[in-house]
């Protein structure tokens, strides 16, 4: 049995398209904070959800764009497409991540004749959704305190518990 792999995908920023100009993307990780509780009669810490870490996204651009160049300080939205495919058949698995944030950093490689310089931007992200095949995997949203896991709020009870 092989799996079934990203085979390629594009990038999209502020709902503009980045085919054969958008070289790689790195999605946010997904990490939770972790509080280590000890009480008495415990043998062990034990973890605590304690809300998530900063999360971050990146591209590099082969080509330096004034669009792209320009991003550091706003809010434009990234659209990533990947597909993944197996061996065993012709159909594609389509995957969107939706990312929002705040675009804060353009590094420009070292320049350097006769190789690529690419351009490498950095998003602070506050809001991620990724879906599969039209399914909502994860979507986090800072901002309205929403953490929801395979269709499950994570954050609805406490929400609802502080009346927001």
């Amino acid at each position: 049995m092989y799996p079934r792999t990203i085979r390629d995908f594009i990038g999209f920023v502020d709902g503009v398209g980045y085919a054969g100009i958008i070289l790689e993307a790195k999605l946010p990780e997904l990490k939770l904070l972790i509080a280590n509780h000890r009480a008495g009669g415990m043998d062990a810490p034990a973890p605590q959800d304690m809300g998530m870490e900063a999360m971050q996204a990146e591209i590099t651009s082969a080509e330096w764009t004034e669009e792209l160049v320009t991003l550091v300080g706003t809010r434009k939205r990234l659209v990533l497409r990947p597909g993944a495919k197996g061996q065993q058949d012709f159909v594609a698995d389509s995957y969107i991540a939706t990312i929002g944030g705040l675009w804060s950093a353009t590094k420009f490689a070292d320049l350097k004749p006769g190789s690529d310089v690419p351009l490498t931007l950095s998003l602070e992200v506050d809001y991620f959704r990724l879906e599969k095949d039209g399914k909502v995997l994860v979507e986090i949203d800072v901002e309205a305190y929403k953490r929801i896991i395979n269709g499950v709020d994570q954050l609805a009870s406490i929400r609802q518990a502080m009346g927001r």
